[in-house]
């Protein structure tokens, strides 16, 4: 979110590489307090390109805990300064301020005491695996223990931190006549960009049209999931309230310009492993599973 001319050229450069969408004070949002109620649950991160303290008025009546709000990141408007803000580890804004000031040459500013003094730290390992850390004050208490230099042990003890392996929601789109191999190639090959097993998805999503689709169904029953299937109109409900990009081509066709993000949204609320990707006659989103 930029709210001037040289916060909007910045925000350009930042979408170039990070694939995020561009809103301007006065063309998308007039009141940001209002646009980022909307919007704060619908992003896996938010960028604000103003001051610090309109970043802070804006997200706090918002924030609820560590494990579901998202990443929260504040440049100025010269993107000298990129500050990590909110949900540095388990939301992945410490990563993406490093990212992003490698990619723009500006100075990172973090704050976490386990990045600050180099150290392991438990939520940050976690999410990078797809695992759900909990209880989330046992992340506190471990993650201090390691600041103090103190041996963490695998065994329970007096505080116990349970990683559990989060499952994925997987939205497919896919041409008419799609073999089943093609589309299990093309998850396999989504599941690899993330560094995550195929075991790991519970269940498919798509479009209703799809319904007699041969190959989909041919697929789905192989890899022993079930399949979704959702109208045009439930996913067009999704497309407006997360906003996402559309394919022209696609609605004209079908009635509704993105098929695999919105089915994977129609079946949990969550974080994107892997944004709409496109493979041969395929696409594929892979949605974590919301299940705090």
């Amino acid at each position: 979110m930029a709210v001037t001319a040289e916060g909007h050229e910045l925000a350009k450069k930042i979408s170039a590489f990070t694939g995020g969408k561009i809103f301007i004070k006065g063309r998308d949002f007039d009141s940001m307090k209002n646009f980022v109620a909307e919007i704060f649950t619908k992003f896996d991160a938010l960028i604000f390109i103003c001051a610090t303290g309109i970043a802070v008025r804006m997200i706090a009546p918002h924030i609820v805990s560590k494990l579901s709000d998202p990443a929260v990141i504040v440049l100025d408007e010269r993107g000298q300064n990129v500050i990590s803000l909110l949900s540095g580890h388990v939301g992945g804004a410490n990563d993406l301020t490093l990212k992003i000031s490698a990619q723009i040459d500006a100075n990172p500013v973090i704050t976490t005491a386990t990045d600050v003094e180099k150290k392991f730290a438990a939520d940050n390992f976690a999410a990078r695996l797809g695992l759900l850390p909990e209880p989330k004050d046992a992340i506190k208490a471990i993650n201090t223990a390691i600041l103090r230099g103190e041996e963490i042990f695998l065994t329970a003890g007096n505080v116990r931190l349970n990683l559990t392996p989060k499952n994925l929601i997987c939205g497919i789109g896919c041409k008419r006549g799609t073999s089943a191999e093609k589309i299990s190639s093309a998850v396999d090959a989504a599941c690899k960009i993330i560094n995550q097993p195929r075991e790991r998805i519970k269940l498919f999503a798509t479009v209703d049209v799809k319904r007699d689709e041969v190959g989909l169904l041919d697929f789905a029953k192989e890899f022993g999931r079930e399949i979704k299937f959702f109208t045009a109109a439930e996913l067009a409900a999704k497309v407006l309230e997360y906003k996402l990009d559309e394919s022209e081509f696609v609605k004209k066709n079908i009635g509704v310009g993105n098929v695999c993000e919105a089915a994977a949204l129609c079946c949990s609320s969550g974080k994107f492993a892997l944004p709409k990707t496109k493979f041969d006659g395929v696409t594929v989103a892979l949605l974590w599973e919301e299940n705090l």
